[in-house]
């Protein structure tokens, strides 16, 4: 994963490295009591663990550290979700992530991670339960398989799948509550951003505790590159 010009290649109006601890550690540190989160020394959400005296992130499900890279894209997330202005709750609508939150999807690993969820989910629909199963999910009727994962504490993503007909493929969709946006910033494109995030680390996430289920060694995946694990598929039947 590079860093050069935005996270994921994206431009941005200031550097990546605006994000890193030093200078954004202070914000994250106001969380603790506020919007949704415990008291305490860590930050504990999505099962990730913010220690808020290094800025150190252990992804508690998968259990391994986050690399640098990763990091930083949850330092963003959580600094745009702490100058939160508004706590107005969730609306109980849902809408599309490309139609109500970002409306150019162009990151290239959450696009690969849709293409292969939808084929591995779209096929075996129970599968995603079993892959939610750590993620303390919701289930919905929606579909013919639907998910809803609290992935900060104002802020939740339904995954949805249909497994398709004779003329129609599988599909997925990644829908937020309505109210999203105002837990990640008033600016358009900061929005994208977090959205995109937060979707390519739950789906990314998703598979590989699947492949983590299946005993696959998952220690030194990066989450932009779950999406080209080969899952061991004779052990889905």
């Amino acid at each position: 994963m590079s860093l050069e010009g935005g996270l994921w290649g994206f431009e941005w109006e200031r550097p990546w490295e605006a994000y890193s601890w030093e200078r954004v550690g202070s914000a994250i540190r106001s969380l603790p009591g506020r919007l949704g989160f415990d008291e305490g020394d860590r930050l504990k959400f999505f099962g990730f663990s913010v220690d808020l005296s290094t800025g150190a992130i252990r992804d508690d499900v998968l259990g391994r550290l986050l690399s640098k890279a990763e990091s930083l894209e949850l330092y963003f997330v959580l600094y745009l979700y702490s100058r939160t202005s508004r706590d107005a709750g969730e609306s109980g609508e849902l809408v599309p992530l490309d139609k109500g939150l970002c409306p150019f999807v162009h990151e290239p690993a959450l696009k690969k991670c849709i293409s292969v969820a939808t084929e591995l989910f779209g096929s075996k629909p129970e599968l995603l339960y079993r892959a939610a199963k750590p993620f303390n999910y919701e289930k919905v009727e929606l579909g013919d398989a639907a998910i809803r994962v609290r992935v900060l504490p104002r802020v939740s993503i339904t995954i949805a799948v249909w497994c398709g007909e004779e003329c129609m493929p599988p599909s997925i969709q990644i829908l937020f509550d309505r109210n999203a946006p105002c837990y990640l910033a008033e600016d358009v494109s900061a929005v994208c951003e977090a959205s995109q995030i937060l979707a390519l680390l739950l789906l990314s996430r998703l598979l590989l505790n699947l492949a983590k289920e299946l005993g696959a060694d998952i220690t030194s995946v990066e989450y932009d590159q779950a999406c080209f694990l080969q899952l061991p598929t004779a052990k889905l039947q």
